[in-house]
């Protein structure tokens, strides 16, 4: 798939006393939604259109409509502002499936936030900054019903020597893994994030 070809089907900017940036790449079924919460001050599109080139293969390889969100401050209301806006794009029923993928502090602020946008089943957490927040990210995991929570750290991130507080709370729904050789980016070898999505929550 060349990076030249990409491009989101929509893109909005709203003001919540910054700017955020919406992207949205439409499939014909939207009852299927993957969301992705780009790291702090990450663009839409990632370091050489990663989060672009991604949310094109979901929806080609698996029917996804997906919607991708900056994350311009650390304010975990995101997630409210995240859920009215993708209700105002979808229909949300109870048979919509919704999956989240956040980078660093976007799946920080996916993990301190999930309560408020209840309808997102799974969860792929990369890298948030356990280093930051550690109690509170661990009592989300602990208080988590939904279907799927799955934290993953590269092995040479910051956070790493922390993994062993949060694994006490794994579960049936809960899980924390390491992957080694990769940094606090996943920027090494080429990392494929769709592999890790379909290794964990798809």
């Amino acid at each position: 798939m060349s990076n030249t070809t990409l491009t989101f089907d929509m893109i909005k900017t709203y003001q919540y006393g910054c700017n955020f940036t919406y992207g949205f790449v439409f499939s014909r079924d939207r009852q299927k939604i993957f969301l992705i919460k780009t790291g702090q001050d990450g663009t839409i599109n990632g370091y050489q259109n990663k989060y672009l080139k991604l949310a094109c293969e979901l929806r080609d390889k698996y029917g996804f409509s997906v919607v991708c969100a900056s994350t311009p401050s650390s304010d975990i209301d995101q997630m409210a502002q995240f859920a009215e806006i993708v209700k105002s794009k979808f229909e949300i029923t109870d048979a919509t499936k919704i999956y989240f993928m956040g980078m660093s502090n976007g799946a920080s602020i996916g993990c301190l936030g999930h309560v408020s946008f209840p309808q997102i089943s799974r969860f792929l957490l990369i890298n948030p900054p356990l280093i930051i927040n550690t109690i509170k990210l661990c009592r989300c995991a602990q208080k988590f019903t939904g279907e799927m929570m799955t934290f993953v750290f590269g092995s040479l991130d910051p956070s790493v020597h922390l993994v062993g507080i949060l694994k006490l709370h794994e579960r049936e729904n809960v899980h924390v893994a390491v992957v080694p050789g990769q940094d606090h980016h996943f920027s090494k070898d080429r990392f494929n994030l769709l592999d890790l999505i379909k290794s964990t929550i798809l």
